[in-house]
């Protein structure tokens, strides 16, 4: 299948031709398309849709499991061809799409009519589907619709095949655009609505319109920071390396279901800092500087300003010792976060405990190598409001 995605040049003509289509005092037929994804209730059942066509004798392509489907059969009264696919004539109504500005969502409703699915291959296999499972709740219902003269060549000509382009004699009025598309509506199938010999009807539901769901889902703002200090989002904290070979997977990383993030590649191309030393209190009061003694020991004699860690959830949190404590075999060390002893490195979640950790002091890029100097601290204020890219 070719690559539907247009680039900006394409994507302009194809909006300003149906802006203009559809200020149009005489415009073409819209044409309502519909797709119903099977796939998570097949994935359930540990099946295809590819072999209960088989055995049914259905010659559609539904190897993707989504059935296709369009209710123009008075424009067509065979299948319609857009943007490469096939999409078959049946009985089946939509209402119920329009917004509102009350504040609530639309909640569309999709009947379909219970009669002869005879030639009608798509239809059979979707009834099939519902008589074999007692229902299709929760697939995705995706309502396309487009104006008839966009659609693809094939539709207006004979033959399985398309003739060399200089022998194809459009329709007047006829502009192939296989980009001229308005936006599409995607709904679930949340209950069945309505049964009968005559019509079967099921209520449709937005993604948005979850019970317990809220939007915005987190708020970044531009002068506090909202993220977990040294965790997800905020990513000061370095990954650990042996021979110089970084650890696999990295905690923090593996965490967020990420093997980078968009930064610059500083600490062996993860885009953690190469270092992420102990840097500040909550007040923004500068800690140590002082010497790195790994993971916390209770055997271990500790100085003031030397730092360590204690770990949770292969995550490390730095302690800066401002109490001498601990006498090897005479006196245990005393342990984190004992404030007496020790004082927590945590983030003021302002701009200034940011740029300490994240920027430069009097010019000189701190010394966790980072490539974010002072001044330029991302549009909302924090590392962790550019975009992250999911490599999986």
């Amino acid at each position: 299948m070719p690559d539907y995605a247009p680039d900006n040049v394409r994507a302009r003509s194809s909006i300003k031709s149906l802006n203009f289509e559809l200020s149009n005092l005489s415009p073409s037929s819209i044409i309502t398309l519909f797709e119903i994804d099977l796939n998570k209730l097949i994935e359930s059942k540990g099946i295809t849709l590819g072999a209960d066509a088989v055995s049914m004798g259905v010659t559609a392509d539904v190897n993707d499991g989504i059935l296709r489907f369009h209710n123009n059969i008075k424009v067509f009264d065979s299948f319609v061809v857009w943007q490469g696919r096939k999409y078959w004539p049946a009985p089946i109504n939509a209402e119920g799409f329009e917004s509102s500005t009350k504040g609530t969502l639309p909640q569309p409703s999709l009947s379909i009519a219970s009669q002869s699915e005879t030639g009608t291959d798509q239809l059979a296999l979707l009834k099939n589907q519902i008589r074999k499972f007692g229902d299709i709740i929760g697939s995705k219902v995706t309502r396309r619709r487009t104006f008839a003269k966009y659609l693809d060549t094939i539709n207006f000509l004979s033959g399985p095949t398309l003739p060399p382009s200089s022998a194809i004699t459009l329709p007047d009025g006829y502009e192939p655009d296989p980009y001229a598309e308005l936006p599409k509506d995607v709904y679930y199938i949340e209950r069945k609505q309505t049964e009968n010999k005559n019509v079967l009807t099921y209520q449709l539901s937005s993604i948005l319109d979850l019970e317990g769901t809220k939007i915005p889902r987190r708020i970044i703002n531009a002068d506090k920071c909202v993220w977990q200090y040294r965790g997800i989002g905020c990513w000061y904290q370095h990954a650990e390396t042996i021979n110089n070979a970084i650890e696999s997977p990295v905690p923090l990383l593996e965490k967020a279901q990420l093997e980078t993030i968009n930064q610059d590649p500083l600490s062996l191309k993860t885009g953690l800092p190469k270092n992420a030393p102990p840097v500040a209190n909550d007040k923004n009061e500068r800690l140590g500087p002082g010497k790195d003694l790994g993971k916390w020991n209770i055997d271990v004699e500790y100085k003031t300003g030397d730092y360590v860690f204690l770990e949770k959830e292969k995550i490390k949190y730095y302690f800066v010792c401002v109490k001498d404590n601990g006498q090897g075999d005479t006196t245990d060390a005393i342990r984190p976060p004992n404030p007496e002893y020790w004082s927590a490195d945590e983030c003021s979640k302002t701009l200034t405990g940011c740029r300490m950790r994240w920027g430069s002091q009097k010019g000189k890029v701190h010394d966790t190598g980072c490539a974010i100097k002072k001044g330029q601290l991302p549009f909302g204020g924090f590392p962790a409001a550019r975009k992250i890219s999911q490599q999986r």
